[in-house]
């Protein structure tokens, strides 16, 4: 179903009632291309978008955002392991499909690609609740911010 493009791999963890970590080694390890959905799921967009649209009016452009983000990820207490493999997760399957570029400790940078404001709101939300959800599944919490290169907007 995600090589074909008709579930995105949130909508087949929840099925399965599977975490997205363990449905992305299943896929790796099956050799299925991971993003090719999200980019097949885009250009689906697009046409549909294009041909939805009246023709005075043009579609949206994509834009990209820079976003950089601070993140810490820590352990829920000191009885607890498991902040590595958490920090590695976040990185491999949040963090990787946006481009991520390690800058100095704990911060990233982000390509984020959007046709609105309320769009990127929501991607860097749902990153964010992604990532939060990601730490939790390894015992830990993160702290994190994120804020777009050259404007005031932050998360």
């Amino acid at each position: 179903l995600y090589r074909e493009g008709r579930l995105s791999v949130s909508a087949i963890g929840e099925k399965l009632h599977i975490s997205k970590s363990t449905l992305y080694s299943y896929l790796r390890h099956r050799g299925v291309e991971i993003g090719a959905y999200q980019k097949s799921a885009r250009s689906r967009d697009q046409q549909i978008t294009a041909s939805s649209s009246s023709p005075a009016e043009p579609p949206a452009v994509e834009r990209v955002a820079t976003v950089t983000l601070r993140l810490a990820v820590v352990n829920n207490s000191k009885f607890v392991r498991g902040r590595k493999r958490a920090k590695e997760n976040i990185e491999r399957y949040c963090l990787e499909p946006y481009g991520m570029k390690r800058l100095e400790s704990g911060h990233y940078e982000l390509a984020i690609s959007y046709r609105s404001d309320d769009e990127l709101d929501k991607t860097v939300h749902d990153l964010l609740t992604e990532i939060s959800q990601e730490a939790d599944m390894r015992n830990c919490f993160i702290e994190a911010d994120a804020w777009e290169e050259g404007t005031e907007r932050r998360w």
